[in-house]
């Protein structure tokens, strides 16, 4: 486990985080379907498999009352009631003997018949007389206060509602069904009644249905959708898309097929399930708590749960070697590139399986073997370097003998009077130790200046014809900076080249001036010769003289490529050379143009 926690680094958490986010929602999303799924698919059986016991019950009820209503038939057309209802009692014997046959008539069917609470006879046939037998002979005005008796104008039968039945032990809920007794001749003899006990209809239906366990309610509607009976209380709230104030309104509202199928019992969610419809007989209606369907439910949610988190469990160390195998090699690059900062060139990434860590590992290592032999090439010219300033150090050696040696043959020249000799020799040591003994690249316009007078006084003695030589400075330049042995190449080539098929007297004048009005300021350094002149399509940029392009680069390379050197005729056929240079003035001044020309190389890639 400590290898996973071996690079708690931004970008590793970063991955970590994102992985175990994406993988939580996906697996919330995936037992979200899954859940819903399995609901939707559960709540349908569930509901099927209700509705199949509600038809197998509903059927049972259609039975029931299909029995009821046979034995109300045979009520009906038994020929001993009918007989006996057919003519009047001429004396209350007759009567109280008839009245108790037909009686006893109703006794046997009530012992052999379950479920049925009482039958009643409806009839004026009795007349006068009061009936003996208690709860059993009954007038037509009792049917018409009871308010059913219209009804048997449109139907020879039916049923009543459940409705409230005073009996000794209390008041209790009835539904009823009349069918009316006719004669062979067509004639009304009166109205049989059977009383059944609603409680006792659902309890001969299935006891399960009355069980103090079931939070169900059940509803039962006749064929042409009129209400019978339910277990529903009174005094419930009922909302179905609208509310119910009365048990018998709820047919009305099953009777809508716009009813949803969803509704409120008590603030309960409830749904209704109905047995399809039978033009027979009855209907039953079961309204089931929400909860049930839910219930089913419980087990596949728990383990759902518990599955789901389980995955993210197991999610959790996938993510963290997931982030490691792809957050490593990124390490071992930074752990190599931190080696290298350490000087070490021999370190080497290893490859790795995924292309793209591949690429840059590839690279690494070729970048590593790059420095290390740019390194060894720069050690190598750093060792090439301090040998060439050892060789210079030997070589400013032979100058100083070479001084030395001019010195002495300088003074016997002295010794033996000659004179000539020991000037030209003086001059020459004056040359060789302003041009060499200094090891810097730069002068002062004196040194430089002084250099050119010892070469024209060497050359006068060389030469046979006469060297006017002059010069012009204000004093405040003798100080100023310049490349040395810009001006010997130029008198030369001036000397030799201008004057070496002439026998008159030269001239040569050297002016050094500074231009104020250059930004930054200048220094201008003019050569005028009376020489024969340039040619008249010299150009400088082709001039093949070793000295003069050597003047030119040195120029360019230790001032800047603005600085330069121009050579002109003028209208006296006087040859100019005018070198442009910067106006340096003191160290300072040199140090921060050697920067400025550093920076603008390195800028350039130089």
């Amino acid at each position: 486990m400590r290898a996973l926690f071996k690079y708690p680094t931004r970008l590793f958490t970063l991955m970590v985080l994102c992985f175990i986010g994406f993988n939580v929602v996906l697996l919330l999303l995936s037992a979200g379907l899954f859940y819903s799924t399995y609901s939707d698919l559960a709540y349908r059986e569930i509901r099927e498999t209700k509705k199949e016991l509600l038809e197998e019950t509903s059927q049972k009820l259609s039975n029931y009352v299909s029995g009821i209503q046979d034995t109300a038939r045979f009520l009906v057309t038994n020929e001993l009631i009918r007989g006996h209802l057919a003519d009047s009692p001429v004396s209350f014997y007759d009567f109280y003997s008839k009245s108790k046959s037909i009686y006893e008539e109703f006794q046997k069917l009530l012992s052999v018949k379950i479920g049925i609470h009482s039958i009643e006879l409806y009839t004026d046939w009795h007349g006068s007389y009061l009936p003996v037998q208690d709860r059993f002979l009954y007038r037509y005005e009792d049917a018409e206060t009871q308010g059913w008796l219209a009804r048997m104008d449109k139907a020879d039968g039916f049923w009543i509602p459940s409705h409230p039945y005073d009996q000794s032990s209390g008041s209790a809920e009835m539904v009823s069904y009349v069918q009316r007794i006719i004669s062979n001749r067509g004639q009304s003899l009166g109205i049989v009644k059977i009383n059944i006990p609603d409680r006792m209809l659902f309890n001969t239906l299935s006891k399960r249905l009355l069980s103090p366990s079931n939070e169900d309610y059940y509803v039962i509607m006749d064929s042409t959708g009129r209400y019978i009976s339910s277990t529903l209380p009174p005094d419930l709230s009922i909302r179905f898309g609208q509310g119910i104030e009365r048990k018998e309104d709820f047919a009305r509202l099953l009777g809508d097929a716009s009813l949803p199928m969803d509704g409120e019992i008590e603030g309960r969610t409830y749904n209704l399930i109905s047995s399809d419809k039978n033009m027979e007989y009855w209907r039953l209606m079961q309204l089931i708590p929400r909860d049930v369907f839910l219930e089913s439910g419980r087990e596949i949610r728990q383990l759902t749960f518990w599955l789901l988190a389980a995955l993210i469990g197991i999610s959790v160390p996938i993510a963290f070697w997931i982030s490691k195998r792809l957050t490593s090699p990124i390490h071992r690059i930074v752990d190599g590139m931190r080696t290298l900062e350490k000087g070490d060139f021999n370190v080497r990434l290893g490859a790795s399986s995924i292309q793209e860590y591949m690429v840059l590992t590839t690279h690494f290592n070729r970048m590593v073997q790059r420095l290390k032999q740019l390194i060894g090439r720069l050690n190598k010219e750093h060792r090439d370097r301090r040998e060439a300033e050892l060789r210079l150090l030997h070589a400013q050696i032979k100058p100083h003998f070479l001084y030395n040696t001019l010195d002495m043959i300088h003074w016997r020249a002295m010794d033996y009077k000659a004179h000539e000799i020991s000037q030209m020799v003086h001059q020459l040591s004056r040359l060789f130790r302003i041009g060499l003994s200094n090891d810097k690249w730069y002068v002062t316009v004196k040194d430089e200046l002084d250099h050119a007078r010892c070469y024209i006084t060497i050359q006068k003695f060389r030469q046979n014809f006469d060297i006017v030589y002059s010069e012009q400075a204000e004093p405040d330049l003798f100080s100023c900076l310049i490349p040395k042995i810009v001006l010997q190449p130029f008198l030369e080539n001036a000397v030799i080249h201008g004057f070496g098929s002439r026998a008159d007297q030269a001239v040569i004048e050297v002016k050094v001036e500074a231009e104020s009005g250059d930004v930054p300021p200048s220094l201008r350094i003019s050569i005028l010769d009376n020489g024969v002149g340039i040619p008249q399509d010299f150009v400088i940029e082709n001039a093949k003289g070793i000295g003069i392009r050597n003047v030119i680069d040195r120029i360019h390379l230790y001032c800047g490529p603005s600085y330069g050197v121009e050579i002109d005729r003028l209208d006296s056929g006087q040859t100019r050379v005018s070198l442009r240079l910067p106006l340096i003035r003191d160290e300072e001044e040199l140090n921060q143009l050697t920067r400025s020309l550093a920076d603008e190389y390195d800028s350039l890639g130089g």
